[in-house]
């Protein structure tokens, strides 16, 4: 309970209301948007008569706090389902080949209507549609929509071309002036009545139910699974034994705690994910304020000690110079928090946690971090690089997987190694050196027979040497 209340304080501090915590942008970082001008009479009636497209521009994406209001968005509820909350669609990077990225478009023979692969099709039947059937579009919207990307989509080909994320974002034309999602009732209250349908089923808004959370009883509570999917009703790892019936009575949450656990998912995701510690997986470092209920005190430690420097900036390779770490400014600036560590797999509409570690103080990351030092000078002397704990983390699966070669097999039985290590390193717990070694003397041969270049052979053995130099110093120091 530890990271859902860690969460809940992060969701709690951002001060939303409204849609607002339901709502994420829809870029993490950079991407370019492409909006769609609807040639519309009037934006503000409840239902949109659109004649067609006026025009389309490109901008960047903006992740300032008023911005998540504009563009409206929410991940769809799954991946199969035939509408979204909001009227946008990624189209991801361009290809080098702008013939390429037309097909991609409307098809090699420009048969979009058949051709469901394409991202034209998927506009139509799997958002846009949607909206006509629903009542916030007038009848025959959606034909003229696509008469006109039909006429303009080599528009969207020329706006296509840098290598970052795009997206097609439809608002309306408003005197020349560009009328975000957000900023028209017609696609507010459609997202309202989506989120309704999608958080709490018809039978839960006449059961009476418990929130796991806060302890109160009420009629129209949602479950976790809406925030975090670690659970699915098709999957055996379904707590009621796969009856989808009970899904429902499945960690329920109400309303309130279910808006502060979501605003506070959207914030671990923009601030305290990182993705390249082990290739395929997701690391969450989710503080959570220990020592009293002082909510200024708690947006202080975060703000100052934890925004200021997103984690996905800070895990980078060995010969970046920084003058500050994620992590080590966490080991030396992080008293009055707990961190808890979460390392997932995305997979479809799952997430798969393979490791989750509660409660892991700040002097026990400065513990690790010393003893990283002491190890590194040991091997490699007096360097003034890849001292942080931060490349500590990082550098354990990039050796293993060297030992491992080319084969996909080795490289998940070192993944799976590399993430138990980092588990007992967070738990506090002795390290498994001798396991270690054992690797490492097996596979030498494979190293140097797979590995081109004689000086990265013996750049990794002395990073398997740091490794055991560390492992044996946190054994010495762990009781």
């Amino acid at each position: 309970m530890g990271f859902l209340h860690a969460a809940e304080q992060l969701g709690s501090m951002e001060q939303s209301n409204g849609l607002e915590p339901y709502l994420m942008f829809p870029f993490g970082k950079e991407g370019k948007i492409i909006m769609v001008y609807l040639d519309v009479a009037d934006p503000n009636a409840d239902v949109l008569d659109i004649q067609g497209i006026k025009k389309m521009e490109l901008a960047d994406h903006k992740d300032a706090s008023e911005m998540k209001l504009k563009y409206l968005y929410r991940k769809k509820a799954g991946s199969n389902i035939k509408w979204g909350f909001s009227p946008i669609h990624f189209i991801g990077r361009p290809k080098k080949n702008t013939e390429k990225n037309r097909e991609l478009l409307i098809g090699d023979t420009g048969n979009w209507v058949e051709n469901t692969k394409t991202h034209f099709n998927k506009i139509r039947n799997r958002l846009l549609q949607d909206y006509e059937k629903e009542g916030a579009f007038a009848e025959g919207s959606v034909d003229n929509i696509m008469t006109d990307m039909e006429v303009k989509v080599e528009a969207i080909v020329e706006n296509w071309v840098s290598n970052e994320p795009h997206l097609i974002i439809f608002g309306a034309d408003k005197d020349g002036e560009f009328l975000y999602p957000g900023e028209i009732p017609a696609f507010v209250y459609y997202f309202q009545k989506k989120i309704k349908q999608s958080l709490i089923g018809k039978k839960s808004m006449k059961l009476r139910q418990r929130c796991t959370m806060c302890g109160k009883v009420d009629t129209g509570m949602t479950t976790l699974s809406k925030v975090f999917k670690f659970s699915t009703a098709d999957k055996v790892n379904f707590l009621p034994g796969l009856d989808k019936k009970l899904a429902g009575s499945t960690f329920p949450i109400c309303t309130d705690c279910f808006e502060k656990i979501s605003a506070g998912r959207e914030r671990i995701e923009r601030l305290y994910s990182n993705s390249s510690v082990i290739p395929g997986l997701h690391m969450w470092v989710i503080p959570e304020a220990v020592g009293g209920e002082d909510d200024e005190h708690f947006k202080y430690l975060i703000v100052n000690k934890m925004d200021q420097q997103k984690i996905g900036e800070s895990l980078t390779t060995l010969g970046d110079i920084r003058e500050e770490r994620y992590l080590s400014r966490l080991a030396r600036e992080g008293q009055g928090l707990i961190f808890h560590f979460l390392f997932l797999e995305k997979i479809k509409a799952q997430e798969l946690v393979h490791l989750m570690v509660e409660d892991v103080p700040p002097e026990r990351l400065a513990f690790l971090e010393a003893k990283w030092k002491e190890a590194m000078t040991s091997v490699f002397g007096d360097v003034s690089s890849g001292l942080a704990l931060d490349w500590a983390v990082k550098s354990l699966y990039i050796t293993l997987s060297k030992y491992a070669g080319q084969s996909k097999g080795d490289r998940i039985v070192m993944r799976d190694f590399t993430i138990r290590t980092l588990g007992k390193m967070l738990r506090g717990e002795r390290l498994p050196v001798a396991t270690f070694k054992g690797i490492i003397v097996s596979r030498a041969a494979c190293l140097v027979y797979e590995t081109p270049k004689w000086d990265d052979v013996k750049k990794n053995m002395l990073y398997a040497q740091v490794w055991v130099e560390f492992m044996q110093r946190v054994n010495e120091g762990v009781a």
